[in-house]
């Protein structure tokens, strides 16, 4: 069962629980006044007969005759459709008239005995003070039995009224409040019904979209509308598929990377490798002389730290992944000193003047990665220049710069300059022993730290490299 034909069953079961509470208090109120108006009108009607009554029969009292008479004399002066009267002396009937008629029957006439009440309900109802009113039950019949003493005459005087018309006015009533209740609760389902569709929509629109997104279909977007709970939920989900959106894009971005990673890997292994293997099979097969030998090593010597230089590299890429760096203050003229004292030993091949500038103020990172980072933006000037080329690196707190008046690079390689294996000139790589793995190092290093790389570079004027640092 859907949420909201929960709420619509929950709702209508509520509402018509109410509403029949409801009407059977408003049935109770109605019987409960028609029976005071009932007693009103016994007590009224019994007072006016009784103290006229009252009187005459203190004077006639004992005169059986008499008192027949003036019971007569009464019970003719009212319109006694639904009465019916009683004269009591003690606990003996001593006169009484029929319901719905004028007819009188007296003691004299033989013993009476009351059409109305039991032994057990006259002797219960006088006992009962003046003006109280008892309803009687009659099979279908409903009567009032007003009673009480005329004065002091030593008579008690009983009213019987038939009241079922009036008391069953509320069972009329019934069949109206029936026909209401169910047009009130058609009416009430039907408009419960549209209003819990709109206004409850949302909720199955966003199920749907869980659906979608559990399926992985991460584009659909919900329409958001309002600023209830309802629309706060829709924004969240949109958000949250976008943000899965996002994270799916960059998963099959990065599975993309280190496809395309893996293999550049196999093809920049492949080649020194048929090198080496080449080289090794033409000294071991081949008749050649001494030089050739020498050659051969050369070039065995030459490819194998190709592939020495490319699993180093592969190594630092996959410590940085996977291990913490620990970060202290680097004082940057300290660095520059380091950097120049390696320059001097890794770069002899070619006259390339390396100027290095520090401030004396220090940065936040990782030295061993400093000196990596920097190391091969330098390299990477060292070998674009030619001879008497000019390396200029300028070390401040809030950023470093490197420049060279080498070769420069395309906007093609600009591109492309980070990526694993990428080499424009691969002959002029090869020549120095490049892995094109070196800018990409730099750009894992740079994003371990926050640093921002910037590139400007043209063919045949040189390249510079902008970086800047992150405070910690």
């Amino acid at each position: 069962m859907k949420f909201w034909e929960k709420v619509y069953l929950a709702v209508m079961v509520l509402f018509l629980i109410v509403l029949n509470i409801c009407n059977i208090l408003v049935f109770q109120g109605g019987y409960r006044k028609s029976v005071e108006s009932v007693q009103e009108s016994c007590i009224a009607q019994w007072s006016n007969m009784a103290v006229p009554f009252a009187e005459d029969l203190a004077e006639a009292w004992g005169d059986a005759g008499e008192e027949w008479e003036l019971f007569q004399s009464y019970v003719s002066s009212y319109v006694t459709e639904d009465l019916a009267f009683e004269l009591w002396r003690g606990e003996e009937l001593r006169a009484g008239s029929e319901l719905g008629t004028q007819r009188t029957f007296s003691f004299s006439e033989g013993k009476l005995i009351s059409d109305f009440l039991t032994e057990e309900e006259r002797k219960d109802i006088f006992e009962k003070k003046n003006g109280q009113v008892v309803i009687l039950h009659r099979g279908s019949e409903k009567y009032s039995c007003t009673a009480g003493d005329l004065s002091d005459t030593g008579y008690r005087l009983a009213v019987y009224g038939r009241v079922t018309d009036v008391l069953n006015i509320w069972k009329g009533q019934l069949g109206y409040f029936i026909v209401l209740e169910l047009g009130a609760s058609f009416v009430m389902a039907v408009l419960l019904y549209v209003v819990l569709r709109r206004f409850l929509r949302p909720v199955s629109e966003i199920s749907e979209a869980a659906a979608q997104i559990a399926a992985g279909e991460y584009s659909c977007q919900l329409q958001v509308k309002g600023g209830d709970e309802l629309a706060r939920l829709a924004e969240d989900m949109n958000w949250m598929a976008g943000q899965v959106r996002l994270n799916m894009q960059e998963k099959e971005r990065e599975a993309a990377v280190r496809q395309e990673f893996v293999d550049a890997l196999s093809h920049e292994l492949r080649t020194p490798m048929t090198s080496i293997q080449g080289y090794a099979q033409l000294l071991h097969s081949a008749r050649i002389t001494e030089e050739k030998s020498l050659q051969y090593l050369d070039h065995i010597l030459q490819e194998s730290g190709r592939v020495i230089g490319i699993t180093e590299t592969l190594r630092q890429v996959i410590l940085l992944r996977q291990e913490e760096v620990d970060r202290e203050e680097i004082s940057l003229q300290e660095l520059a000193e380091s950097l120049s004292a390696m320059a001097k030993i890794q770069f002899r091949e070619k006259q390339v003047e390396l100027q290095l500038k520090a401030s004396p103020e220090k940065i936040w990172g990782n030295r061993v990665l400093a000196d990596i980072f920097f190391m091969n933006l330098i390299r990477n000037g060292y070998h674009a220049c030619e001879e008497s080329g000019r390396i200029r690196v300028e070390l401040a707190g809030e950023g470093a710069v490197v420049e060279d008046n080498g070769t420069g690079m395309s906007e093609e390689c600009r591109e492309h300059i980070f990526e694993p294996f990428y080499r424009e000139d691969k002959a002029r790589s090869r020549k120095w022993g490049g892995t094109g793995l070196g800018m990409y190092l730099c750009r894992q290093i740079a994003d371990i730290h926050g640093w921002k790389l910037a590139i400007e570079s043209e063919k045949g004027r040189g390249t510079k490299i902008y970086i800047s640092f992150t405070s910690p």
